[in-house]
């Protein structure tokens, strides 16, 4: 049988037979550490063990390995948070061409912080009711968060209206959600309704303060963009780029209250500017332009990704497009072609 030994192999049997039974070194503070022949064995041992273990998972798993940085940094039971110094340093790091995958709630905890995001971005806590408006096209969403709650039923809107609300009005739907949702809400307006309502003297519990949670840890967020979010492709002629039009992509939330807007743009940058149409009075937009901005954006949802199937599916086009840009291939005729082609087929 033909043998195979690698350079690391080689490397090992040369520094273990010529190195002395006892080694002595200094460390950063100076002090003399010693190291027999058997401690050299061992951490070799665990080094090499590591080495094999990172080639098999970088080889036989491409899918996991394209988002090998993203899941490290993903927020686990210790509770470590991304900053911004993380998101400075995964900006250099070029976009996968493989999709974020999608992603259910594993618990309640995350149905929870979902729940609030998605009540505060378009929901209604009432002294009867609790109730969520949910697009006609995800009504498929409705359906799985109406079984994870284990209550309500689903109504349409008149038929101007295509959407539907799932509608939580008896007293054990409320508890449940009231308790799903208590202490994960970040702005005043729903804390104020339950506070409003007394929730507190029907269900005989305290009414938590206002949460101030960073927004990377949990998916709040997502809730908050299957209520509010979109993305936007755009791609209009130019005389300054090289094969004649340019490709603008964008994130955006529309909301009536700007303090909500604020937590997102703190978290991952962005703009906040006052929202001007005939149809909305009062309202504010959120938007991220800059392709830093983007990243981060790609970073949060390749960790906790839309649930509304019409959101998914805009944001798996949408990942398409900035997978392109991020490679320079909008450049190309084939690339601007591909762009041209999902933005034909794009819808909010």
């Amino acid at each position: 049988m033909k043998a195979q030994v690698s350079l690391y192999m080689v490397t090992y049997m040369l520094l273990f037979n010529c190195m002395p039974e006892t080694l002595y070194y200094f460390n950063n503070n100076n002090n003399i550490i010693k190291m027999t022949k058997m401690m050299v064995r061992l951490l070799l041992m665990y080094l090499e063990k590591s080495i094999i273990l990172f080639r098999y998972f970088m080889t036989n798993n491409k899918q996991s390995a394209s988002n090998f940085y993203f899941s490290s940094m993903k927020i686990n039971k210790n509770k470590k948070t991304i900053t911004k110094n993380h998101l400075n340093d995964m900006n250099e790091m070029k976009i996968s061409e493989h999709k974020p995958l999608y992603k259910k709630l594993k618990d309640d905890e995350m149905l929870g912080y979902y729940l609030a995001g998605l009540i505060e971005g378009d929901g209604h806590i009432g002294a009867k009711y609790i109730t969520i408006a949910i697009n006609y096209k995800d009504i498929k969403n409705a359906y799985y968060l109406k079984k994870l709650i284990g209550y309500g039923n689903i109504r349409k809107y008149s038929n101007t209206y295509k959407a539907v609300s799932l509608n939580l009005d008896s007293k054990a739907a409320m508890l449940r959600v009231f308790n799903l949702i208590n202490g994960k809400l970040l702005g005043p307006y729903k804390h104020k309704q339950l506070i409003d309502q007394k929730y507190d003297i029907k269900f005989n519990t305290l009414i938590k303060p206002i949460a101030n949670f960073n927004l990377w840890d949990n998916p709040w967020l997502t809730g908050f963009t299957d209520a509010d979010g979109s993305f936007g492709v755009y791609v209009y002629k130019s005389k300054t780029m090289k094969m004649g039009y340019n490709v603008k992509i964008m994130f955006r939330i529309m909301q009536r209250h700007v303090d909500l807007l604020k937590h997102v743009q703190k978290a991952l940058d962005g703009s906040i500017s006052l929202f001007k149409r005939k149809s909305v009075v009062g309202g504010y937009n959120y938007s991220a332009t800059n392709f830093n901005s983007i990243k981060n954006w790609i970073k949060y949802f390749s960790l906790y990704p839309p649930l509304h199937n019409s959101k998914y599916i805009h944001f798996i086009k949408w990942y398409k497009v900035c997978y392109l840009f991020d490679n320079k291939l909008h450049l190309t005729k084939e690339g601007l072609d591909k762009i041209m082609s999902i933005k034909r087929n794009f819808r909010d």
